[in-house]
């Protein structure tokens, strides 16, 4: 018996993105979205 497919509603946020958006697109979209996680935060007020 071959197994089921995922429901939308069962699959996790990355295997819902992989389905949806082109690879070329995720890895942008991954880019954009941790973009400031390299920045140094400056929080000094001068």
């Amino acid at each position: 018996m071959p197994k089921r497919k995922k429901r939308l509603i069962d699959m996790t946020t990355e295997e819902l993105a992989k389905k949806i958006f082109p690879k070329k697109i995720l890895e942008k979209l991954k880019e954009i979205a941790h973009e400031k996680d390299d920045k140094p935060v400056s929080n000094s007020p001068s």
